[in-house]
């Protein structure tokens, strides 16, 4: 009797959760959406905004089919569906600074981004209903309820501090773990079933209507092309208490910095009024040194002058000089 009221309370979430899914799971072409002029914001509050895009996106708002055209900075808003077309790449950071990459030809519905850093509770639901997207969750070892769960047409991800890439098409998924990750992987049709766990340097995949593949050793190769094809912005910090320490370092860096500084600046100051000294002193000295004919300048001139005067003399008169002493040499 027991196993039979399981079976059927599994049965009833499954059909709410499939019903859920079924009407969250909205995919937009790119090319048939309406592009609005002018930009409204989306439901509630943002839930994060776009650090990056490459090529043509559009955002479409909760309950609307029509878009906007994604710009760098935009926020992001509940229920708000990313759309990119060929060679296009959009990131999203979020407001606990997780990051999602969407690749090309993908949809994105941010379903919920709830981040109470106070409260210290995180739960996040998105939904991916086709394309390819890379997820970097920051781990908040220290939040009392950190949920983080990405869901798609065949599978149901949870999420515990992970570095993990999705591909997801009509009716299959395919999840690739990369370093620090750990992932709870369930068949969207089979719920009551216990999730496959697939950590670091794993790969799994899950079709439509079927329980998750055993996990298999994702290769170098493999993960290498997949991070360069969705490269995040920047680094996430493991946990909020190695930002802590990270903010501590640097402002104890920051003061040992300007201390260094002020010494530098204190040493330069002595070593200038100490120069100065020297030349002011080096100056007077060569003062004193100067030769004592320095100070009879006006008498040298003279000197000087009549020398001058004298040989101007002499060489306007050697011509009577020489008629008077024919045997006096020419002067020079």
């Amino acid at each position: 009797m027991f196993v039979i009221k399981k079976s059927f309370l599994w049965a009833v979430v499954s059909f709410f959760i499939m019903t859920f899914f079924a009407h969250a799971a909205t995919s937009f072409d790119i090319n048939t959406i309406d592009i609005n002029e002018e930009y409204q914001p989306g439901v509630g509050l943002p839930l994060g905004n776009i650090s990056l895009v490459q090529g043509e996106a559009v955002i479409v708002h909760l309950n609307e089919t029509s878009g906007y055209k994604v710009i760098a900075d935009m926020d992001i808003y509940r229920g708000d569906t990313v759309v990119t077309g060929d060679s296009a790449r959009v990131n999203i950071l979020l407001n606990d600074q997780s990051e999602v990459s969407v690749s090309q030809k993908s949809n994105l519905q941010l379903n919920q981004a709830v981040f109470h850093p106070k409260k210290k509770k995180r739960s996040t639901f998105i939904n991916m209903s086709a394309g390819k997207a890379r997820f970097s969750v920051r781990k908040l070892k220290s939040f009392s309820e950190s949920r983080f769960r990405v869901k798609t047409v065949t599978a149901l991800i949870g999420v515990r501090g992970s570095d993990f890439v999705i591909i997801t098409q009509s009716d299959l998924t395919e999840i690739s773990a990369f370093e620090n990750t750990e992932l709870a992987l369930t068949g969207l049709e089979m719920p009551d079933l216990p999730p496959v766990i697939l950590h670091s340097f794993e790969k799994s995949s899950i079709a439509l209507g079927e329980m998750p593949m055993t996990p298999v050793p994702l290769s170098i190769e493999e993960m290498d092309a997949l991070k360069d094809e969705l490269m995040m912005e920047k680094p996430i910090q493991a946990s909020v208490e190695k930002d802590t320490l990270s903010e501590k370092s640097k402002s104890a860096s920051s003061k040992q910095s300007n201390q260094n500084t002020e010494k530098k600046q204190a040493i330069r100051i002595a070593d200038k009024s100490k120069m100065n000294a020297s030349k002011n002193s080096l100056v007077l000295d060569s003062e004193a040194l100067q030769p004592p004919m320095l100070e009879f300048s006006d008498d040298a001139t003279a000197f000087e002058n009549k020398s001058k005067d004298a040989s101007t003399y002499i060489s306007e008169q050697k011509h009577e000089i020489a008629t008077e002493l024919p045997e006096f040499p020419e002067i020079p």
